[in-house]
């Protein structure tokens, strides 16, 4: 486990101001905690070539582990819709990450795992459910997986339509979070 990261006092300062200004579409007022990427990440197979997008990338600390974790010919697609952070984002000098300034309701490729941040207790329903539809769908092609963290567990219910879950705790973030890994249904009931 590589719980070594260091996150710069700036991240913290970005979080924070973005909390302040738009609380609805952050959910949060610091970044993810170095030991729920390892939770997220850490129980992947990530020995394949892969194809790899995540939501609500934030200021790329999840980005960051999933870069390290992944193959060379592996590609990593990263959708945020908050500007400042999708700045932050072009700045990480790797091939294999692509960078879009456009809602996860734009997926549109077969995705062997799908990585997210998004608060879905906080975004406006229906755009949440367009976007597990579209998880759920771009998933189904490959038998991939969909990793998630979520301050509560409220949002299982709707998870759980979509998708076979499984779950974590993890207390060492701020605030503690629960991480999801989740296979796509066949059929949604």
């Amino acid at each position: 486990m590589d719980i070594s990261t260091f996150i710069p006092l700036s991240t913290y300062y970005s979080y924070l101001k973005r909390f302040v200004i738009s609380p609805t579409t952050m959910g949060t007022i610091a970044p993810s905690s170095r030991w729920l990427c390892y939770e997220m990440l850490d129980k992947l197979n990530w020995q394949q070539d892969l194809q790899v997008a995540e939501l609500g990338a934030g200021t790329g600390v999840i980005t960051q582990q999933i870069l390290k974790r992944m193959s060379v010919n592996s590609s990593l697609d990263v959708f945020e819709i908050e500007p400042s952070f999708a700045t932050e984002l072009d700045k990480i000098n790797d091939h294999r990450l692509r960078v879009y300034t456009a809602s996860a309701e734009k997926l549109n490729s077969h995705y062997n795992m799908i990585i997210s941040g998004l608060p879905f207790l906080s975004i406006p329903k229906k755009t949440g459910l367009r976007v597990l539809k579209r998880v759920h769908k771009e998933l189904l092609k490959t038998q991939g997986c969909f990793v998630l963290f979520q301050y509560t567990t409220r949002y299982e219910k709707t998870l759980s339509r979509y998708f076979h879950l499984e779950k974590k705790l993890v207390m060492r973030n701020v605030p503690p979070a629960w991480v999801y890994y989740c296979t796509p249904k066949n059929k949604i009931g």
